[in-house]
């Protein structure tokens, strides 16, 4: 019996603990200082990028495929005819003004003229544009609503950025109007017209890339010249001078993963580059390299099979890529290009650059885990630095020969069996013009104002690395509170604080947050009236309202604070007693009953009573349930106890005397 009992104290015991045990573990836990514990928080995958590899990230498809069918929706684009060039013209205009940017007509020709300012302090400039008018028959599917998307979607990416450079988007008219009748010779009006607005602003432009016909794909031919990069002709130019323009291009091309993509020599395809051209100013064209079949040519259709969209949205990428690249050359700092990434098992992974400078390349590394990665770089023609292992810390290297000019590939490979996680950076010197001074030298440019603040959320990008913040993420604790109000209040950005009330003034940190309140101020406005008080009676926490009588009541709105009353109503507490009338008796102008003896206040007046004593007469009866309040029936039941006594006593002491 008694190990019976024993048995069931045991079980008793066990299932209490494991209760109580559940219980605790379901209790918000602090760290051992009694600290919040700091919230985990994933930073954004772009850390891991360069500034110009953001770009190729921020492409979406929609960016275009929705101008595509927009150009396309207006019908022929014939500059002669009525509508479709100026519908479409129209579009274009209006699409440009809601990514916020400068958009008009340019020339007498009517171009569309796109221009997004930089915040550098000389004239240097990157310029896209392709042809937006139409032969006189057709909807000019590649020729030429492919390229107009192109552009489109390279200012849909490049405007969420501030650069040091100015950027500009073209239209051009009159591409496709012939000056002779065996349409040799395009008048090609727009372009021109706008290089000569460039020239008459003083506008330095460092790069033009015109893209125009780039659809069109037949499988039979060579995979590898998909799309073209035409550029002068070496023989004739510097390296500089264009070549190197489509050199960088194709480099950011092959981040798609896809070798569809060469650079050629050309001079004779006439199109809008060659205003560009005329004018002394670097330029490259785009199109697809695959030719059509005369006898067999691909319908002009959106929908054609023999178009392919797929590779005009990776071009636009790799042009704002480009641009961004471009745009990063100098200001005293030398090229440094960041390589970070996980590489699987037994896998490897390419990047591709392109060299302005004839020079012996610095590479550093460093591994997150234990494990050794190869890492073989080369040119065009040769190894120049041959497969080397880098392991450990931190690895520092220097190629074994010098670049050249041109595209450079380094190669990372993973012979390990597991994962292996990386930062390398490839460090050089660039001269994008080819004039013998480094970009470090040559382009300088102030800090840009306001600073820059990628994620807009109130905290610029050089305050965020300070405060531990991501650049890319405007609520980088996810707490609904962006980073910059959370900084400028006091508050913790790294740590889910919206539910607390860090001045104590009864309201959450983010209601204060969406009210416009101080979150680290129970008084916002300076008022003396604490900011909860003020939300929870309605008067405005945002202006010193102290000395206002909203209600007319004869009592400021600080007086009814300090004395608990409602500062929007006469009489608060609706006893009949106006709120002025209870300061100056006493009484609670909130609570109709103040003494909570169950009569109203101005009742107890009226019966002339005290409505701060529950018991008036004392008779241990609170005045509500007491039939006369006035009257202490305890003293009457004493008296009228006293009456027959006080007879008996003078009738015994007569008897007796």
């Amino acid at each position: 019996m008694q190990k019976k009992k024993a048995i069931a104290v045991l079980v008793i015991i066990g299932s209490i603990s494991t209760v109580f045990l559940g219980y605790m573990l379901r209790i918000p836990q602090e760290d051992s200082n009694g600290q919040d514990q700091i919230t985990t928080i994933e930073p954004h995958h772009y850390n891991e990028l360069n500034w110009w590899d953001v770009a190729w990230e921020l492409g979406e498809n929609k960016q275009f495929l929705t101008p595509f069918s927009e150009i396309l929706r207006q019908g022929n684009r014939y500059v002669t005819y009525d509508r479709g060039y100026a519908q479409a013209a129209e579009y274009i205009l209006d699409r440009m003004d809601s990514l916020g940017l400068d958009a008009s007509y340019c020339g007498n020709h009517d171009s569309v003229l796109v221009h997004q300012p930089g915040y550098g302090n000389d004239s240097r400039a990157i310029v896209f544009g392709a042809h937006l008018d139409t032969g006189p028959g057709g909807l000019g599917v590649d020729n030429n609503a492919g390229g107009c998307a192109v552009v489109s979607m390279i200012a849909s990416i490049l405007s969420q950025y501030r650069l040091p450079v100015d950027i500009y988007y073209c239209y051009f008219s009159y591409n496709m109007y012939f000056l002779d009748e065996q349409k040799k010779n395009r008048a090609m009006y727009g372009s021109k017209e706008i290089v000569d607005h460039l020239q008459s602003e003083g506008v330095d432009v460092i790069a033009y890339y015109n893209f125009d016909q780039l659809l069109f794909r037949d499988e039979l031919q060579d995979e590898g010249q998909r799309l073209l990069v035409e550029h002068e002709r070496l023989s004739l130019h510097s390296y500089h001078s264009t070549k190197y323009l489509a050199d960088i291009l194709v480099s950011f091309m092959k981040k798609s993963g896809e070798d569809i993509i060469s650079t050629t020599e050309e001079y004779l395809t006439d199109t809008d580059h060659q205003s560009f051209w005329d004018a002394g100013y670097p330029a490259v064209n785009v199109r697809s390299g695959h030719r059509p079949d005369p006898e067999n040519p691909p319908s002009d259709s959106k929908n054609s099979p023999d178009y392919n969209t797929t590779q005009a949205i990776l071009l636009a990428k790799a042009a704002a890529t480009t641009a961004v690249y471009l745009s990063q050359q100098g200001n005293g700092n030398t090229t440094d290009v960041k390589i970070e990434s996980s590489l699987a098992a037994n896998h490897e992974m390419s990047y591709y650059t392109a060299m302005t400078i004839n020079q012996r390349m610095n590479i550093s590394a460093i591994l997150s885990n234990q494990g050794t990665l190869d890492l073989q770089i080369r040119n065009a023609s040769d190894v120049i630095l041959p497969s080397t292992s880098i392991s450990g810390n931190f690895t520092l290297l220097q190629t074994d020969y010098a670049t050249g000019l041109g595209q450079v590939c380094v190669t990372i490979l993973n012979n390990e069996n597991t994962t292996m996680s990386f930062e390398i950076h490839l460090r050089y010197e660039s001269d994008t013009d080819g004039n013998g001074v480094p970009d470090a030298e040559q382009y300088t440019w102030p800090p840009p104002d306001p600073p820059l603040d990628w994620d807009k959320d109130g905290l610029p990008n050089k305050d965020e690395n300070e405060e531990g913040t991501d650049i890319f993420v405007a609520d980088t604790d996810g707490d609904s509170m962006n980073d910059g109000p959370e900084i400028e209040n006091g508050l913790d950005p790294l740590v889910e604080d919206s539910l607390k009330d860090l001045d104590d003034d009864g309201l959450t940190n983010i209601r204060e947050m969406r009210m416009g309140l101080a979150p680290n101020n129970n008084d916002t406005d300076s008022d003396r009236i604490p900011d909860g008080w003020e939300v929870l009676f309605r008067t405005d926490p945002l202006v010193n309202d102290s000395t206002v009588d909203a209600d007319n009541d004869n009592l400021t709105n600080y007086e009814e604070y300090q004395n608990g009353s409602d500062p929007l109503k006469i009489d608060g507490d609706s006893d009949g007693l106006t709120d002025w009338e209870e300061v100056q008796l006493g009484t609670d102008p909130l609570n109709d009953d103040s003494d909570e003896d169950g009569l109203e206040d101005e009742l107890e007046i009226l019966e002339g009573l005290d409505p701060l004593v529950p018991d008036y007469d004392s008779d241990l009866s609170p005045d509500g349930l007491d039939p006369n309040p006035r009257v202490n029936a305890l003293l009457v039941i004493i008296m009228l106890s006293c009456v027959p006594i006080l007879i008996g006593s003078i009738i015994f002491w007569r008897r007796i005397g």
